[in-house]
């Protein structure tokens, strides 16, 4: 019966410390040399920065400071097999358009923001696309 009880406490402790990781104090910047789309918004190239919005994780704010401009974006919690290491976002590119896909943190983390309705549309058209990666830090 301990035993279980350990198995559950862990168990529960694992989603709020893999959360913690991004908290809402914590700000992940790169800077992103093309424009993309986060959750049907359009984000201009310059420095981005990336910040979690809410204790469950799930919401992600990316600020363009320069521009001026700030957008919600939902997310879905998820580990990489492996902890890379490194802070990275990843955009799926179609032609010259970007789409934020993930976030990834350096423990194995990785936010994953759904596709817009314009991706929707490309993928529709049997466009596939291609991974970019752009290097982030801890800000």
């Amino acid at each position: 019966m301990k035993y279980a009880r350990a198995i559950a406490l862990m168990v529960l402790a694992l989603p709020m410390a893999a959360a913690a990781q991004l908290g809402s104090s914590q700000r992940i910047a790169a800077n992103v040399p093309f424009e993309f789309v986060a959750w049907n918004k359009v984000v201009p190239a310059g420095n981005c920065i990336v910040q979690r919005t809410s204790m469950s994780g799930s919401t992600l704010t990316i600020q363009n400071a320069k521009a001026g401009m700030s957008t919600l974006a939902l997310s879905r919690e998820d580990r990489a097999k492996t902890a890379t290491g490194a802070y990275t976002l990843v955009f799926h590119k179609y032609g010259t358009r970007h789409f934020l896909a993930q976030v990834k943190i350096a423990d194995g983390t990785v936010y994953m923001l759904p596709e817009s309705k314009l991706e929707r549309e490309l993928r529709a058209q049997n466009t596939a696309p291609q991974d970019q990666i752009v290097l982030a830090s801890v800000k």
